[in-house]
């Protein structure tokens, strides 16, 4: 029988119940800007509008054609892409990242991990 290593109690700890998840975007701009939605399709949608409609055709070059048929036929995804390729603007997009609530790291359970963690153990 083959059976998983469990995690060290302190690496276990780390990671936040299931279920509370958020996707993030972060546009590289000279003033970045983060946009944050409960998911990729609520994400596409916000910078499909935050970010591709907002800006204006004369901005977009000969692609602004392009971008209003991909907008017009709700392919955020695409929208974006070729908004990016138009103003040479990088966008990373984070879609499944746990939230961290003060529940899950108590001013007690903090200080048991830090203890057990990787950087107080010594090396054999």
């Amino acid at each position: 029988m083959i059976r998983a290593a469990m995690p060290h109690p302190a690496e276990q700890s780390r990671y936040p119940k299931e279920g509370r998840r958020v996707t993030y975007a972060i546009v590289h701009d000279d003033d970045p800007r983060v946009f944050i939605a409960e998911d990729e399709v609520v994400l596409e949608r916000v910078l499909a509008l935050e970010l591709v409609a907002a800006t204006s055709a004369g901005d977009l070059g000969a692609s602004a054609a392009r971008i209003r048929e991909l907008l017009l036929d709700e392919q955020w995804g695409l929208a974006i892409q070729a908004w990016m390729v138009a103003t040479d603007t990088i966008i990373d997009m984070y879609p499944d990242e746990a939230i961290w609530l003060r529940s899950d790291l108590t001013e007690e359970r903090t200080a048991l991990d830090i203890r057990m963690s990787p950087v107080f153990r010594d090396e054999p």
